[in-house]
């Protein structure tokens, strides 16, 4: 379907070729000396394009962002901070083209090839940062998912209406799992039930057994320990910590981290070497998650105590 416009594109051109060829022994393409591809039609059809691909890119990584930090526990790493610069020069391509467009109706001499040369070159500028900054980035999520961008309000763990997370088993991924949302709510007795008897034992996971002192701990890999599936996890999660899974592992972090500068262990090594030993896997996770749950920097709260 993606591929669509192209094809009827080829199909169109092919016509004319045959038209101009054959039939009608006369030129269409290039005919009064302009290219047909700077119509109006095809300047419209194309810019419609482009914002229609926008705003499916901007839902896409809301998403996928949502369901990175319910199901890991380092989304800081694996949130590709660029996706969100790409699809800000993405807009400002648009933006440009609007402009432009404007620009050539309200004066011929910007709607030719000399005197729109800032137009061009703006875009190649906006192009080429988009192509560099998208190849220097090599991070990979190992985290394959599904989203189905038709439904008005998909729910990605939790909630009322249905949706499937499938998370594809390999070696070098994460555990397989089918994540379910129920399409019918449950009562809240049920939900009792369940918070009742799976939040202590997520608790003595983290807190006896430290699992957060894991660099890369997942949902599907503490279901796996608790010998459930995922969703009720999840759902157990959010609704009896008011929290999604990657906070829960950095709150904990962060309170390992404060009772080991409560013992004073920064006499013995590094503040970040703290961090690291707690389960933090870069410094800048680590600064942002105790300033969240702490309400300070970690220099602070040093400072305070």
């Amino acid at each position: 379907m993606h591929l669509l416009p192209g094809i009827l594109y080829i199909l169109y051109s092919i016509v004319m070729v045959v038209m101009d060829k054959l039939i009608l022994k006369e030129y269409y393409f290039l005919a009064d000396g302009s290219d047909r591809d700077f119509d109006a039609w095809y300047q419209y059809c194309g810019f419609a394009s482009m914002l229609f691909y926008f705003f499916i890119s901007m839902r896409y990584y809301g998403l996928y962002k949502k369901l990175m930090q319910q199901v890991i526990s380092y989304a800081d790493l694996v949130l590709f901070k660029w996706v969100r610069i790409f699809l800000s020069a993405f807009l400002c391509m648009q933006i440009l083209q609007l402009i432009f467009f404007v620009l050539s109706r309200v004066n011929p001499f910007f709607g030719d090839y000399i005197g729109s040369w800032w137009y061009f070159f703006i875009f190649s500028i906006i192009f080429y940062y988009i192509a560099i900054t998208g190849y220097s980035n090599s991070i990979e999520t190992k985290v394959p998912f599904k989203l189905n961008l038709l439904q008005y309000k998909p729910t990605l763990l939790l909630g009322e209406s249905a949706k499937l997370v499938t998370i594809i088993q390999k070696d070098a991924y994460e555990e397989a799992e089918v994540i379910e949302n129920e399409a019918v709510q449950q009562k809240k007795k049920e939900d009792s039930f369940l918070l009742n008897e799976w939040k202590p034992k997520i608790e003595t996971l983290l807190s006896k057994d430290k699992l957060y002192e894991d660099p890369e701990p997942s949902l599907t890999q503490m279901a796996k320990l608790l010998k459930t599936n995922p969703s009720i996890i999840s759902k157990v999660i959010n609704q009896g910590f008011q929290m999604n899974f990657n906070d829960l592992i950095n709150f904990y972090r962060v309170e390992a981290v404060k009772e080991k500068l409560t013992a004073g262990e920064q006499k013995l090594q590094t503040l970040l070497g703290i961090a690291f030993d707690c389960g933090f896997n870069s410094k800048a996770t680590f600064n942002r998650a105790f300033k969240k749950f702490a309400n300070v920097t970690p220099k602070e709260w040093l400072g305070k105590n």
